[in-house]
């Protein structure tokens, strides 16, 4: 990473973690970190919003990532593969849920020993 996306990667994660270090309540429980820019109250909503945030870009990306890999795969049907790709899209999570413990966790097959 060039130091230029370094530095904005530390600013967020800063900013990520005071925003959970106030909605626990680690700061004082008259007023915030969020006071001092004049957002008063706000810190305790800021930090669930960025846990919630955080769950969901999670979430999205491990569709995604299902997502990929059924455009990848080669199955033994054509007909499987357009299936598996309508119920990504139309069951998104759980659709991509089901399709990493039908497919991908399935057909990962133990190694054969050879004698």
């Amino acid at each position: 990473m060039g130091k230029i996306s370094k530095i904005i990667m530390f600013v967020l994660a800063a900013v990520f973690m005071s925003g959970i270090a106030n909605a626990f309540g680690y700061f004082r429980k008259d007023h915030d970190i969020f006071d001092f820019m004049g957002m008063s109250g706000i810190g305790f909503f800021m930090g669930f919003g960025l846990v919630v945030l955080a769950a969901v870009l999670f979430l999205f990306i491990f569709w995604l990532w299902m997502l990929v890999d059924c455009l990848k795969r080669d199955f033994k049907r054509d007909t499987d593969k357009i299936v598996w790709i309508l119920v990504l899209i139309f069951l998104h999570l759980l659709g991509a849920i089901v399709y990493y413990f039908v497919v991908k966790v399935a057909g990962k097959s133990p190694a054969k020993k050879s004698k």
